[in-house]
């Protein structure tokens, strides 16, 4: 839905075929990479799952790759971790390092681990289509991601950091197998608001049925963006890559985020599982021009109490703005202030004809507003929503939209199709 070897040296040294990869960095944690990460004005990634078999990771750069890291993970009886793939012809080996990035035993006798190499030569700018194939373990083969750091040429350097490892959650399993670690970026301050670009990759979570999940993120004392269901083997079965905007408020110095399984919706499903493999963090100093896209349009939309809720929007996918969220019922009206969080996905089985232009179809979001309500007015409102556009007319767009009063309480939920409107999806 959502996204998106030969080896290199361990950083920037060139393309040396059947030299050393490594396990990530982190068991039960992610940690701070072995190998150095390189330095950009951003950083993007994609993936491609590969449980039913071999495929390719389609990822299109912005700029001159400074470094491209691929990351493969899998499930497997002990001793039996494949950590050689193939990519476009190329092997690519990591080399098992005890205890760095599993593997860990997550029940019966299945042990999970996460394997990471420099494939920086064989990623240029523009579009790449690499084919990654020979991921061979007895138990499951999840996938593969890349992710790349690059120079746009344009903007200013990027702070980037990046965390991996093999961090596995299941809610029901005794701890420390229940949750992950939270992970915290800290960075210095800035007089003025910047935009931060988180890629992380995940593996294990099914795509058989809904596995509820959150990825919750927290900016200085702002409040945490909780979005939820993010992950469901949107790349092709068993693995997730989450490219999210984060606004990074001037004077904040720290951004923590952590995956969960959890079922926070109230589903009924049963939460994921999930093995957590990387997350990188760029904070840019200004946003670029040429990111996404953003969603138009509105309509109306019934509560199971048949109470109407019309609503009006443009939301860009990398925060710039402007950024406008009317929502309305009767008594009441949200007004976004503040679009904190985005990530803007395109899902394989939505097929938008027209316009088959369209960079993407569904748009999940977090932000900050003032809620009026029955004449007193609470500036420390939010709004989490998921908006679909099935191409024209819009008979078929969908939302899902809650929003919060300051205390947290639920004031509206609503998830079902638009009626008398259409939601549209633009290339910037």
């Amino acid at each position: 839905m959502r996204s998106q070897i030969f080896t290199a040296t361990l950083f920037g040294l060139g393309v040396t075929l059947g030299a050393a990869g490594a396990w990530a960095d982190g068991t039960e944690s992610l940690g701070t990479p072995s190998v150095a990460i390189g330095s950009g004005t951003g950083i993007i990634g994609a993936g491609i799952g590969l449980r039913d078999g071999d495929g390719s990771i389609n990822i299109d750069v912005p700029g001159t790759v400074q470094q491209a890291l691929i990351y493969w993970g899998c499930f497997a009886s002990d001793g039996n971790q494949d950590n050689a793939i193939t990519v476009d012809g190329n092997p690519v080996v990591g080399a098992p390092v005890a205890g760095i990035g599993g593997p860990t035993l997550f029940f019966g006798d299945v042990k999970g681990a996460t394997f990471r190499a420099d494939i920086t030569g064989l990623v240029s700018q523009g579009i790449n289509s690499l084919f990654v194939e020979d991921l061979d373990c007895d138990r499951v083969s999840n996938g593969a991601g890349v992710m790349v750091i690059y120079d746009d040429g344009v903007s200013p350097a990027s702070e980037i950091q990046v965390r991996d490892g093999n961090d596995l959650a299941f809610f029901n399993f005794a701890s420390p197998l229940d949750t992950t670690v939270a992970q915290t970026y800290t960075f210095a301050a800035s007089g003025v608001d910047r935009t931060a670009d988180l890629v992380m990759f995940f593996h294990s979570v099914s795509d058989v049925g809904l596995r509820p999940s959150s990825v919750d993120i927290t900016v200085g004392g702002s409040p945490t963006v909780e979005l939820n269901n993010l992950l469901g083997s949107n790349d092709g079965s068993e693995w997730d890559t989450v490219n999210i905007s984060v606004n990074i408020p001037a004077g904040a110095t720290m951004l923590t985020v952590q995956s969960l399984s959890i079922d926070r919706l109230a589903t009924g499903a049963n939460p994921a599982s999930l093995d957590w493999a990387a997350a990188g963090l760029a904070i840019r100093e200004e946003v670029p021009p040429t990111l996404d896209g953003r969603i138009t349009g509105g309509g109306s939309n019934f509560t199971i109490e048949d109470v109407r809720i019309t609503k009006g929007l443009q939301l860009h996918c990398d925060l710039r703005d402007p950024n406008n969220f009317e929502i309305n019922w009767p008594g009441n009206s949200f007004h976004l202030l503040d679009l904190t969080a985005a990530n803007c996905t395109e899902d394989p089985d939505i097929i938008q004809a027209p316009p088959a232009s369209s960079p993407f179809d569904t748009f999940n979001g977090f932000g900050t507003g003032r809620l009026k309500s029955g004449g007193t007015t609470d500036s420390d409102a939010t709004v989490e929503f998921i908006l679909v556009d099935e191409g024209e007319p819009g008979v078929n767009d969908t939302a899902r939209i809650t929003v919060r009063n300051g205390n947290g309480d639920i004031v509206l939920f609503v998830e079902n199709f638009l009626k008398k409107g259409n939601f549209q999806t633009h290339k910037d």
